[in-house]
This record gives structure tokens, sequence and C-alpha cells, in this order.
């Protein structure tokens, strides 16, 4: 659902009808309703849930934070992901904060945050087994020629599987999700260019590369068990991110992993920032990586009328109408 459509239902008098939400996210809205709450209340809550649990997250590494909130604005991610599938971003910053139970193999613990994190969103119930990934080792993916080739295989992908034909097969258990509606619409993704890989790919691509040979380097810089699973999961995401492109629903089942993305850029800054004085070489992927962050704000701003991120603020009352022509465009195409 996209932050209009939460506008449009958190709107309906009838508050029936968020018994089809998760029980975490339902209980939030019966509370604003409860207390009367406008609508900008409602999504300050959700926002103060993502923030919380990605502060809590980085208690360790304090550091990092800045360069997180950082990477988190300019890549677009916070207009375009957090505060269009809310309940699954909830959902995914609950369980960053959850890592370091894994780090820790506090079974329970982990557990208990994945519970909270379904609450929110189903698909939180493919959380539950990745404890057992990480229980004997922290960090499996340490080879950038093996890296490389990884996600070089994955690409060649791209083009080959037509997932929308095999995901028929498994409709009812994509709908038990809460994916159902993604099916209908996955046709009209692809015949809209879903599955192309333009300019900016490539030099996605080539940052991805830049930060797969750094791995090692990073690794003992940081000595962070939380940042080596993190990292694993940034490598899952990639690879599914180009073996599943043109899946507007695989998309969005993999969000836990892709999602990491922003994080490890926000790493990477960090220590090309704070080592960037040892060589002339690290001083120039510092600034590439800076330029790659800066320019996909300038891209995600370029295409802001049809990704919805132009938001409004609330008080500005002269440019509502605009935002609710926008609106009710984004409703009828979904």
């Amino acid at each position: 659902m996209s932050i209009y459509e939460y506008t449009e239902d958190y709107s309906l008098s009838d508050i029936l009808e968020y018994e089809r939400f998760e029980p975490g996210f339902s209980t939030l809205v019966y509370i604003c309703h409860y207390i009367n709450a406008p609508v900008y209340v409602f999504f300050s809550l959700i926002a103060f849930l993502q923030i919380y649990f990605i502060d809590k997250a980085f208690k360790d590494q304090k550091e990092v934070l800045p360069y997180a909130y950082m990477t988190l604005i300019l890549t677009g991610v916070c207009m375009l992901t957090f505060m269009n599938i809310m309940r699954q971003i909830v959902a995914f910053c609950i369980f960053l904060f959850s890592i370091q139970y894994i780090c820790n193999n506090k079974l329970l613990k982990y557990w208990i945050c994945c519970l909270l994190a379904l609450s929110f969103h189903k698909s939180a119930i493919i959380l539950f087994p990745l404890y057992f990934i990480w229980i004997r080792k922290k960090g499996f993916f340490n080879k950038p020629i093996v890296l490389l080739v990884m996600i070089l295989i994955s690409i060649c992908t791209v083009h080959i599987t037509s997932w929308q034909t095999i995901l028929h097969y498994f409709d009812n258990f994509i709908a038990m999700l809460g994916y159902g509606d993604y099916i209908d619409r996955a046709e009209a993704y692809v015949n809209s260019g879903g599955r192309g890989i333009g300019i900016f790919d490539l030099f996605e691509l080539l940052i991805f590369a830049m930060v797969v040979f750094l791995i090692p380097q990073m690794k003992e810089y940081f000595k962070s068990d939380f940042f080596n699973v993190l990292f694993d999961l940034f490598i899952i995401g990639i690879c599914a991110k180009y073996v599943f492109k043109g899946s507007m629903l695989l998309d969005r089942m993999i969000v836990y992993f892709t999602t990491t993305q922003f994080i490890i850029l926000a790493y990477t800054l960090c220590y090309l920032y704070n080592t960037k004085k040892e060589n002339a070489f690290l001083m120039i992927k510092y600034v590439v990586t800076l330029f790659f962050i800066i320019s996909s704000y300038g891209r995600f701003t370029y295409y802001c009328e049809q990704n919805t991120g132009a938001y409004v603020s609330y008080f500005q009352d002269d440019l509502h109408n605009l935002k609710d022509l926008q609106r009710e465009d984004v409703l009828e195409k979904h």
C-alpha cells in the first residue's frame, strides 16, 4: 500500500476496515482513532517506530548512525520505501534491531522480535529461520572475487526466468503472506520496463563492486559480528534483486535483504571518510561513493511525480489539491 492508500483508509469512519491488517498495526490505528488523532499523528508514530529501532540497532556503533540517516534520506529510501510500504518497513527495522540477538546467540529474544515484526507484516514469518544460518558462524561472504562472480551470475538471469508464470502456482501461499494483490500488478510492472537495466543500474553495480573489494578491510576496521551479518544480508539482497528483477511481488518479499543496501553504504562512507587520508585511492573511492549517493537523490527527485515522493507538509493547505490529484491517480492505478 502507498501512503495515499493509508491516508484514504485512515480517513474512513468505519474502523473495522483495519481488521484486515496485522494486529500490531491495527492496534496502533485503533489507539489513534480512539484519541481522535489526525492522520499526521498516525504517520508520525509510524516514523518514530522506524527511527527508534534503527537507533537502537546501532547502539554499539554510534559512529555509523549519522551516515545511516544520510544514506537513508539521500538514496530516496526514506521517502519511497519507509513512508509507502510502512508496515513492512517497521517489521524490517525491528528485524534490524534483532540482529544483535543473532550475534549473541539469544534465540528467544530474537523470536520475540520476529513475533513483534510479524504483528506489523505477515512477510516477517520468513525471518524466524534466519537465526540458524548464523548460529555458528557470523559472516560467510569474505572473498571479493567469489562475490563478484555471484553478482554477475545473478545479473545474467535477469531475462531468463519468467517469475510471473512460476508464481501463479503458489497463489495461496502468496496470499497468506499478504501479497495476493501483487500477482495482478506484476504483468503491468514488467510491461512498464521493470526488467530493464539502465545506466544508473550500471553505476550502482560499480559501487557494489567497489564495496565488495573493500569488504576485507572494512571487516577488519569495524570488527563487528553485527556488520558481518548485515553484509551477508546485503549480498543475498543484491543477488536476489537481479535474479527476481521484473517481479514486483518478489521484489517486496526480499525487502528484508535489499533494504540493507543503504546501511552498507553508510558503513562504506564511514570507513572511507575515516581512512581517506591514508592514500589517494581511498579518497577517490570516498568521492565516487558520495557522488553516487547524491546522484541517487537527484534521480529520485527528478521522478518524484511518478514515484509519489513529492510530499507536501500537512500545513501547506494551498498545495493539498495537487497532492489530492496525484493520490487519486495513484489509487486508480492500484
